[in-house]
């Protein structure tokens, strides 16, 4: 189900104004690959009505008018074709502008003098949005959880001559290579459940294991009636899964030595054209808001918004973090796409553990 939009109640003030100082901006889901365009035409339909409602409250009809054809022009433009998962719509003055983002985020639309892509994208209450891969005896099937919805994007196919219980390793290769198209730069979590003894193979096969979370130990067939009682607990705890898995890609970071922190090293990396995950403290967003607003001699605060701008233009992340999990690294972290392969099975050897006679 689609959920309303957010208007910002800061945007209905009962004076009139002037065309030339309003921006309207505007964050949705839009996710062709999953929706068909009927249903997306919809959700359009909806963002439409919210932004004339808001409009008629704060500009005078001719105005209102105008702002609104610009908007629906946009809309007939957006590409169909498209991978990506949501929008964010910027129509000022003299431009019209749309962005195309790989994450999702909280619907919301913004009327003021000021409209930045951060503050339409960085939303602290995402919804869910997580993989959640089911692994039996001779087969997986892997489901994506996406705007309140559960989807099997992929299925094994039974090969000829397969024989998983002596050798599983086709079928971690499968769901691997599946796992790497799909969550290629480790955008998401993937809950695991299944056969208890194929989970922990499958999870000592990954060259990065933090992005895998185990859920439950049943070696019974696990349908969907199951599952959706365990997916309502991962929602359930949405905000602790969320947070686990920001410290472990941080980790994995570090680790792998491309991990920048503090803001004027990740300023002078987004300078450089470093693409990756930026994440940034809920407090931190508030002060560079609250500066940018007041006007403030603090060209930092005002070339670091430009240059995330620039960072989601070229099509990456970002996430807005509780409080205090950022402290140690100054509030500000950006996670380079630096690694090629998240996923292995060279780490496994076949002969250590696959020919054991109580594996399974």
């Amino acid at each position: 189900m689609y959920a309303s939009p957010e208007i910002s109640s800061s945007n209905f003030k009962k004076v009139r104004t002037k065309k030339s100082i309003l921006s309207l901006g505007l964050a949705m889901p839009f996710y062709p690959s999953m929706h068909d365009e009927n249903s997306i035409q919809n959700i359009l339909k909806d963002v439409e009505e919210n932004a004339r409602t808001m409009l008629c409250k704060a500009l005078d009809p001719g105005c209102t008018d105008e702002m609104f054809l610009r908007l629906k022009n946009v809309f007939s433009k957006l590409n169909y074709n498209s991978h990506c998962k949501s929008i964010a719509v910027l129509i000022r003055p003299k431009e019209e502008k749309v962005t195309y983002l790989n994450f999702s985020v909280k619907p919301v639309i913004y009327l003021n003098k000021q409209v930045s892509l951060l503050e339409l994208t960085a939303n602290t209450d995402r919804q869910p949005d997580f993989y959640y891969l089911v692994l039996e005896q001779s087969r997986a099937k892997l489901y994506e959880y996406y705007h309140n919805r559960l989807n099997q994007v992929y299925a094994t196919k039974k090969e000829p001559g397969l024989n998983v219980k002596t050798n599983p390793e086709t079928l971690f290769k499968q769901v691997l290579q599946t796992i790497e198209r799909l969550n290629g730069h480790n955008e998401k979590p993937v809950f695991i459940s299944g056969s208890p003894n194929l989970v922990e193979l499958f999870c000592s096969s990954s060259l990065y294991p933090g992005i895998f979370f185990k859920l439950l130990d049943n070696a019974a067939p696990l349908d969907e009636e199951i599952i959706k009682p365990l997916v309502k607990e991962i929602i359930s705890h949405w905000d602790y899964w969320q947070s686990k898995f920001l410290m472990d890609q941080i980790m994995i970071a570090q680790k792998a030595n491309v991990l920048i922190a503090e803001i004027e090293r990740v300023l002078q990396a987004l300078r450089n054209a470093v693409d990756g995950l930026l994440l940034i403290d809920k407090h931190l967003k508030q002060q560079l808001y609250k500066t940018r607003r007041a006007n403030a001699l603090f060209n930092t605060t005002d070339e670091l918004m430009n240059q995330i701008e620039c960072f989601l233009k070229r099509g990456n992340r970002i996430e807005i973090t509780e409080p205090g999990l950022l402290k140690e690294f100054g509030d500000i972290v950006l996670l380079q796409n630096k690694i090629a392969h998240f996923f292995t099975i060279s780490k496994i050897s076949s002969t250590e553990k696959y020919n054991k006679p109580d594996t399974f």
